[in-house]
């Protein structure tokens, strides 16, 4: 007989809720996310599962997908942990929870932390792949469409200056709808933002600042070519001036009069579709 959670106040429980805390995902090196698509994405992508838990009673769909999962050897039994109605709601931080949540090791090799140096060694030999920077994007669920966007439309590697949204709050992952288990994405510090952006151009790269400047092009007006990349920046304040001036120059996407900016996962898009396209 399989043994069911009924107590909020279990360890497992009250390890996996502490999971909501940066500070624990961190110390751990685990994240967690809701849900049967994410669940199934994450199987897919071969994510390094470390527990599953399920309310009860179990539906249908989620036991299939819980047989597919152990069919790929991407879970194994001991691994899944049964939980009451009452526990699954303290454990869920959805508003209409499917019944699945999953626990599983961040995927750091996909997603490193590195500093400038590290940086230009892994980026400077790839010449031709389409790249999005972005500086301090700090809402999650920005950050995550973004991620979303950058993997639908075309783009290879995301470089993010480190005090953006943390990768694996709840927001963000939901917001990438699995994206984020297939993005490679490189995290720098960020004062050292600029230095890398110098460093890169130094290297052949052309890197365009998304930033309302006096003397800033206008997108669509002048041509790109393959390699050639855009960085965007901060919900409300942009970009910072040491990024501003560390690029090729200003870049800004023409709207009708009377509006002065879009929003930061919108822009981003806009920018993202005219890196990949180039030629």
């Amino acid at each position: 007989m399989k043994e069911i959670i009924q107590s909020r106040q279990n360890p497992k429980v009250r390890f996996v809720c502490g999971l909501t805390e940066k500070k624990k995902r961190r110390e751990s090196g685990l994240f967690r996310f809701d849900g049967i698509k994410l669940f199934r994405e994450a199987v897919e992508c071969k994510l390094s599962i470390h527990s599953v838990y399920v309310r009860e009673p179990v539906g249908e769909e989620i036991s299939a997908l819980l047989r597919y999962a152990m069919e790929r050897e991407a879970l194994y039994e001991e691994q899944i942990v049964f939980v009451s109605e009452s526990v699954f709601e303290k454990l869920s931080e959805e508003k209409s929870p499917e019944g699945i949540l999953c626990v599983a090791d961040m995927p750091k090799a996909l997603h490193p932390e590195l500093s400038c140096s590290e940086a230009v060694a892994l980026l400077s030999g790839d010449r031709e792949s389409a790249w999005l920077f972005a500086e301090s994007i700090r809402d999650p669920g920005n950050l995550g469409t973004v991620i979303r966007t950058s993997a639908a439309l075309g783009i290879d590697r995301l470089i993010l200056s480190a005090d953006c949204a943390d990768l694996y709050h709840a927001k963000t992952v939901r917001s990438a709808m699995g994206a984020i288990f297939r993005l490679p994405v490189v995290l720098v510090p960020t004062a050292e933002l600029p230095v890398l952006i110098s460093s890169l151009r130094e290297k052949g790269r052309k890197i365009y600042a998304a930033a309302l400047c006096p003397d800033a092009k206008t997108i669509g007006s002048f041509s790109l070519r393959k390699g050639d990349c855009f960085v965007i920046g901060n919900e409300g304040h942009g970009l910072s001036s040491a990024v501003i001036e560390a690029t090729d120059g200003a870049a800004i996407i023409p709207m009708r009069e009377g509006n002065e900016s879009l929003n930061a996962a919108a822009a981003a898009a806009i920018c993202i579709w005219e890196t990949v396209r180039a030629k």
